[in-house]
């Protein structure tokens, strides 16, 4: 809650009232990290949702609120991030009253997949670029040594994720490195997960060139996107982040995908590919011409992610949200 009330500090947002969720029992006795189930939670907290005439939400879990009876409210969906994964592409956005999306892409292929309805969606920008930016969130090189830092930020999807395969491999490749510095931070559900634990990253906690962070707020708020030289991943949205100011960027593939002219591959074109440790060292010391093959086609890319207009993503949204709400459906989809 205090984070939330920070966020909301950069705008002008005094009249907002805030109140937490509350956790099913017996759940409401466990630690607040200990979240319950979310289905269980929608139904325990079902009568104070109902109150509502409007849900505004990035996920699509709570659409189960309309099984459990709640029939009147409008849903409306600002949609995750901005990446390729085909599991963006979920049926259930049909669903929503509303879908608020980051960029010309994403409307196109939910279009094609059928996933959008015509006066219920809008291209209203990426929120996050406009509250990182009266953030101000630059800060303090985390290194003072004159070497390159790398990002390194593996997903939690283990189907994709570098982090089971490889991870370890790669934290014992930078500790050992002599040309680099290293920012471990991953996905912000590693830690919840289990995926990654404080006992496995201990080795490298004391290693001067390499700062670990599993879920501060620096993770979530572009600085680390901001001050890194290179973007080691693989299946985080975060890479288009990372874009704002074209840079270096290497995917981990030690899965071996067939990923070539796939959509839900394309960031993956937007830098190297690296299937093993030796590949992955290969990219990090390209020659002076490497970026300049690659930058075109990211800023492409970027433009095609993210919607450039003159009104910031906050106002635009809401301003969609406000005329959906008037008129029962928009008809402007792009600016």
């Amino acid at each position: 809650m205090e984070y939330v009330r920070f966020l909301a500090s950069h705008y002008d947002a005094d009249c907002l009232s805030y109140q937490s969720i509350a956790p099913p029992y017996p759940y409401s006795r466990t630690p607040p990290e200990k979240s319950g189930p979310k289905f269980l939670t929608l139904l325990w907290n079902f009568p104070a949702l109902a109150r509502f005439d409007v849900l505004v939400t990035p996920e699509r879990t709570s659409l189960n609120l309309r099984k459990m009876g709640l029939r009147k409210t409008k849903f409306i969906h600002t949609t995750h991030g901005a990446g390729d994964d085909e599991r963006d592409w979920d049926t259930r956005i049909h669903d929503f009253d509303l879908v608020l999306l980051p960029g010309a892409k994403r409307r196109d292929r939910l279009l094609k997949k059928g996933l959008l309805r015509h006066g219920h969606y809008y291209v209203s920008g990426y929120n996050k670029f406009d509250l990182v930016s009266r953030m101000k969130t630059r800060r303090p090189p985390s290194f003072s040594n004159g070497r390159k830092t790398v990002l390194y930020n593996p997903h939690h999807n283990k189907h994709y994720s570098s982090w089971n395969k490889i991870g370890h491999k790669v934290l014992e490749y930078f500790a050992r490195s002599d040309q680099f510095n290293l920012i471990f931070a991953p996905h912000i559900r590693m830690l919840d997960d289990g995926i990654v634990t404080g006992r496995e990253l201990t080795p490298y906690q004391g290693i001067e060139h390499i700062l670990i962070d599993t879920g501060s707020t620096h993770s979530v708020d572009m600085s680390y996107s901001l001050e890194a030289d290179i973007y080691l991943g693989d299946w985080s949205s975060q890479v288009y982040e990372f874009l704002l100011h074209p840079r270096p960027v290497i995917f981990l593939n030690p899965h071996q995908h067939d990923w070539v002219n796939k959509d839900q591959f394309f960031w993956w074109s937007l830098g190297r590919v690296a299937e093993t440790i030796p590949a992955m060292h290969a990219a990090l010391t390209p020659d002076q011409a490497w970026q300049s093959h690659y930058a075109a086609a990211q800023k492409a890319a970027f433009s095609y992610t993210f919607a450039d207009a003159a009104l910031p993503a906050p106002e635009r949204s809401a301003a969609a949200i406000s005329a959906f709400l008037k008129y029962g459906q928009i008809e402007d989809d792009f600016v």
